[in-house]
């Protein structure tokens, strides 16, 4: 009976707010030479089960990542565009009921990789696995009218590359949220 009431208790002091999310992101990957930023973006949607100051927020996005990159004597721009299905679970603190700190994993799969300059683009998916773990950290600022802004950085944990190239995926993004209940 103490289990049931402890459960009853714990779940009347939750707060379940379902809401969506999106931004831009500043890509880049790891070991790769003389790469630059790859500016994109994502948007999704997030559940926050609030405990009193904790709060767990999944979410399930789609992210654009990769990187640039110059190639050859010519210098060519090129552009990596890797495209992920982004799932994490977040961890949140509230320092103040408006104010939280984030952090989590996120487990990413990879939906298309396409090798892009001038007038030609290569599809590149077999190069690369077909997930990414990476662990996210971040904070957010809940604003008025069930708006937020937020910013987080995500660091790859594991080889993106499906070969002998050991690099990662390295974003960082910022962001608004919209909260519908």
């Amino acid at each position: 009976m103490l289990l049931a009431a402890s459960a009853v208790v714990t779940v009347q002091a939750q707060k379940i707010h379902i809401g969506a999310k999106g931004g831009l992101n500043i890509a880049n990957l790891t070991e790769i030479d003389n790469s630059k930023a790859r500016v994109s973006g994502h948007v999704g949607g997030f559940v926050n089960i609030r405990f009193h100051q904790w709060a767990l927020q999944p979410e399930l996005y789609f992210s654009g990542q990769g990187a640039k990159y110059e190639v050859g004597l010519t210098n060519a721009d090129r552009t990596l565009a890797l495209n992920y299905i982004n799932m994490p679970v977040m961890f949140q603190y509230y320092i103040i009921p408006q104010f939280y700190l984030e952090a989590g994993p996120q487990l990413s799969l990879l939906v298309s990789a396409h090798d892009k300059g001038g007038n030609l683009s290569v599809d590149t998916k077999d190069l690369y696995n077909s997930a990414d773990i990476s662990a996210g950290i971040g904070l957010g600022v809940k604003l008025p009218f069930h708006f937020g802004v937020y910013g987080r950085y995500n660091f790859g944990i594991t080889d993106i590359y499906d070969s002998a190239i050991d690099s990662r995926n390295s974003v960082g993004q910022i962001g608004v949220s919209y909260t519908f209940f």
